[in-house]
């Protein structure tokens, strides 16, 4: 596919449909049994799962979601932001995404589905695909379903892994107990709202290219990833967030189409004496054992894998999440500077060393104004098919201020207005930046757009 047709349709929403009904649960519940028997035929432990997988509510899903592949990709490149290691991490951070340009098209039935770029094994490793576009899509309908669900709360996705490093250690010679740590969920949704406690919802995003067979292992297997993490509770049993288990089908005969459970959960971060947590300040790092209190039926108390926020640490956990949500924000933009402040030791580690080399980083060093808007942030250009292409990701001026001096109260409050005008001005913003151009619900901006030959913008 030509760049220039690939880029106008990355503007082109297309429906995916969304399958969650009790039928499913049924099915998954199922396959998890037999699973349960294969192991301890194989003599290894039972995983131990969420107890009931039910379908989403229908008035929180309605069926489908439509969205462009460009919202879909920047979801992508803001998630994995801070996934990426080795030298040239920030060039493969902007790739990571932007190597599906041409791998989504609406078909005639107005559905999302892959190209032919797409489907083509020269292109695309079908298992990094899947993959990759199956964290894109789950995110994307895991933000819309919890934002009906929660009204009035700006959710933020954060990696699972970059925030519990901050109180265990999952990598190198600190870790204590390497078993106990290795299930977990890809994702926390993080929401916020004046005056209340956060939110935490717990996402396991899988992708497949095969029948939906396929899909129901991958649930069943979410439904333990997803139960590795409680909150405890003043006089009550730690119990687990609320979640999202999502599978993604990729290779559907009429487009792509998803598979979601919804298992129950009831585990808030409420800090002691019931009020908001403090967001403003630093966090001490932890090295906890990864283990969970589980009460016996002789009234002892014993453990399982997995990771434990009591009530005492729950002010800690709110300020961790919201740190290292900033932090992904500020390293997207490219002020990986200014991220480190943001996160203990070992989470450092996951933006690689201080020092770069030269053409392999990226540099804030970029500024634009679009839509009388002030944007900061980083480019990089790339070549598709002998065309180079130019793209920023960033966000304005004041929401970077605020991030880079640590207010993220501040950046809270901030927030719900500078999206608002970006949403009046987006069609003027698009109109002088010559390409696609998206402001995601945290401020993040990310824009492609065609280069000339002699290095400039084609008018």
């Amino acid at each position: 596919m030509e760049i220039r047709e690939a880029i106008q349709k990355l503007f082109d929403p297309g429906a995916v449909t969304f399958h969650s009904t009790p039928s499913l649960a049924g099915k998954v519940t199922k396959h998890a049994a037999k699973l349960d028997k294969e192991r301890v035929e194989q003599q290894k432990p039972r995983q131990v799962r969420k107890p009931a997988l039910i379908p989403v509510p229908a008035d929180e899903h309605r069926g489908s979601m439509t969205i462009a592949p460009w919202e879909l990709l920047h979801t992508l490149g803001r998630a994995t932001v801070l996934a990426g290691q080795g030298s040239s991490r920030a060039l493969s951070q902007h790739w990571s995404c932007l190597k599906y340009i041409t791998t989504l098209h609406k078909n005639y039935q107005g559905r999302l589905e892959l190209t032919d770029d797409g489907r083509d094994p020269r292109y695309h490793r079908k298992s990094v695909q899947a993959e990759d576009l199956g964290i894109a899509f789950a995110l994307a309908a895991a933000l819309r379903i919890v934002t009906r669900r929660h009204p009035g709360f700006h959710f933020e996705i954060v990696d699972a892994d970059v925030a519990l490093e901050a109180g265990w250690a999952l990598r190198g010679a600190e870790v204590r107990a390497r078993e106990s740590t290795r299930l977990r969920p890809d994702y926390f949704l993080v929401g916020s709202k004046l005056g209340e406690p956060v939110r935490l919802v717990t996402v396991e995003c899988k992708g497949s290219h095969g029948k939906p067979e396929a899909q129901h292992g991958q649930l069943a297997k979410a439904a333990a990833q997803v139960h590795a993490v409680v909150i405890g509770s003043d006089g009550g049993e730690p119990a687990p967030p609320p979640s999202l288990l999502m599978a993604t089908a990729l290779a559907g005969a009429g487009g792509i189409e998803m598979r979601i459970l919804d298992p129950e959960g009831d585990g808030e971060l409420v800090v002691p004496g019931d009020r908001a947590p403090r967001l403003n300040g630093p966090v001490e790092q932890l090295n906890q054992m990864a283990a969970i209190p589980v009460a016996s039926d002789d009234d002892t108390i014993e453990t399982r894998p997995g990771f434990f926020i009591p009530p005492s640490r729950t002010e800690w956990f709110s300020r961790v999440l919201k740190r290292t949500a900033a932090a992904s924000l500020l390293t997207f933009a490219g002020d990986r500077g200014a991220a480190r402040s943001l996160l203990t030791r070992r989470q450092q580690q996951r933006l690689g060393s201080e020092f770069e080399r030269p053409g392999t980083s990226d540099d804030f060093d970029t500024e634009i104004t679009l839509g009388d808007l002030r944007l900061v942030g980083t480019d990089q250009v790339f070549r598709f098919d002998k065309q180079r292409v130019e793209v920023f990701s960033g966000t304005t001026f004041g929401l970077y201020r605020l991030l880079r001096e640590q207010d993220l109260s501040g950046y809270e409050q901030a927030l719900p207005e500078m999206v608002g005008m970006w949403r009046e001005r987006e069609r003027q913003a698009r109109d002088e930046w010559k390409g696609v151009i998206f402001m995601d619900e945290d401020g993040a901006v990310m824009g492609l757009r065609v280069m000339s030959d002699r290095n400039r913008p084609l008018s």
